[in-house]
């Protein structure tokens, strides 16, 4: 094979991959009149990352700004019947707030609230399902009013079925040369079941000087309800029971009891950037008919730079009927500063 030959083969294997990468781009079209040539990043329920050529990082344009795009790369979406549709995605003016799935068949169109998650269609990455965050503040304590350092970290890893979380929280300060501190530590394990049940399990470790509280366990089974369950927001019910065992500086005996309990729980994004976990859970004693406790917290957070964020956290533990002596109500305040390893 001489020189002109393999010159030509060169240009012919140039021009085919050329071509396949001009047929591989998406178009977008927004109501503006613009369009743009290149390829969907990502998706989320209010914007379309777009990357094109001109540009280094993705364009994010809302939804509703969009009048037509179709994808030549096939997406996923599984909805919140756990159910995969796989296709090219499809958006247009016609269809307003619904996100289409192009099939070889038909066309299917979806309400973000159907929607659990809306990927591109390829194997997912330990990273995709991983999360992690630490985050240190200032807080505002019940015991003397006192101002001290806190510390959190959480860990996470969620995947269609499995739902599985650790957390820790320690909050310390010396007050008169007392130490004053509360020290909590959970880990908490889900399976979720068709029409979103789920079983679940839960660990508890805390402690607290304000209540005399050297160690509570807390062992927990219960059955809970996903009333909405999406990768942007999560809202569950939840009821078990309780093996609770606690320890008291005040105090060298042990105290075992058995309790019912109830939870409701939110976590997820409120608007874009603005993110709030808010959790109750009621315990009633059956040893004891006139104890009950309430663990009530509150967390907002403002994500900005992708991974970091700030925020005000707030904790709230009641107990009508201590077996001791000791405060019945504890409380915390912090303002915090975080970081997230899994980008937003």
């Amino acid at each position: 094979m001489n020189r002109k030959h393999l010159l030509l083969l060169y240009f012919v294997f140039m021009g085919m991959g050329f071509c396949t990468n001009v047929s591989a781009q998406d178009t977008l079209y927004t109501k503006y009149g613009d369009v743009l040539i290149g390829k969907i990043e990502k998706i989320t329920f209010e914007k379309l990352y777009f990357k094109t050529a001109y540009r280094s990082s993705a364009v994010d344009i809302k939804l509703n700004e969009i009048v037509n795009v179709t994808s030549s790369e096939d997406f996923l979406l599984n909805d919140i019947r756990n159910k995969n549709w796989k296709g090219s995605l499809v958006l247009d003016s016609l269809s307003n707030n619904l996100i289409g799935i192009k099939t070889p068949d038909t066309v299917y169109f979806f309400e973000p609230k159907e929607i659990f998650e809306l990927t591109k269609d390829q194997k997912k990455k330990f990273k995709d399902k991983f999360k992690l965050g630490i985050d240190a503040g200032y807080t505002r304590a019940k015991s003397n009013s006192s101002l001290s350092l806190s510390l959190g970290l959480t860990a996470s890893y969620r995947t269609r079925r499995w739902d599985t979380g650790l957390e820790y929280k320690d909050y310390g300060a010396i007050v008169d040369l007392t130490v004053i501190g509360r020290t909590s530590l959970a880990y908490n394990l889900s399976y979720i079941l068709p029409k979103e049940w789920f079983f679940n399990g839960k660990i508890l470790l805390y402690s607290s000087t304000e209540q005399s509280l050297d160690l509570r366990r807390n062992f927990t089974l219960g059955l809970g309800k996903n009333l909405i369950y999406r990768r942007a927001q999560h809202l569950s019910v939840t009821t078990g029971l309780v093996s609770n065992y606690e320890n008291y500086s005040t105090s060298p005996d042990d105290f075992n009891s058995t309790e019912g309990m109830f939870n409701l729980n939110f976590n997820g994004r409120v608007i874009e950037h603005l993110e709030l976990t808010s959790d109750w859970t009621f315990f009633k004693s059956f040893n004891d008919r006139e104890r009950y406790r309430n663990s009530i917290s509150l967390d907002i957070r403002y994500i900005f730079l992708h991974h970091f964020n700030i925020g005000i956290h707030y904790v709230l533990n009641t107990d009508s009927k201590p077996p001791v002596e000791t405060a019945k109500r504890d409380y915390v305040f912090e303002m915090k500063l975080g970081w997230t390893l899994q980008k937003r």
